[in-house]
């Protein structure tokens, strides 16, 4: 491994209008352990890796830009079984749009959490992520 150089992400930013009321769906829904818990905001872990940090914003911004006048995201999770996932969270009432095959790109799909912030789901058998 090279010295000196950005090896990944450790962890994405998200604003939320009540960051405990957030980290209850997100730990609902994703399995995620909260960690680093102070005033307005909190760490969210899937076992020992940092996944998002929630941040209590003093406004409605939101983790989403346009482009051609539709909202994006600004993170993609990573899914073994998108399947699986967008059914779960279909049936607990989670606003899913429906999954897209891309083909050689892989399955996709996006989410909305309780603010508004909108998140992509994406399963690629051929693709190695390290943890």
């Amino acid at each position: 491994m090279e010295v000196g150089k950005i090896i990944g992400i450790a962890y994405n930013v998200i604003p939320v209008n009540d960051v405990e009321q957030s980290a209850t769906w997100f730990v609902k829904h994703f399995g995620f352990n909260i960690r680093n818990r102070r005033e307005g905001y909190l760490s969210l872990f899937r076992e020992n890796r940092p996944i998002l940090d929630l941040i209590q914003s003093d406004n409605d911004t939101r983790a989403v830009f346009e482009v051609n006048n539709q909202k994006r995201w600004v993170i993609t999770f990573f899914t073994n079984d998108i399947l699986t996932l967008h059914n779960d969270l279909k049936t607990a009432g989670v606003n899913v749009r429906n999954i897209s095959d891309e083909g050689k790109y892989g399955k996709f799909f996006v989410f909305e959490d309780l603010d508004g912030n909108l998140f992509d789901v994406w399963e690629h058998h051929d693709c190695e992520l390290i943890y």
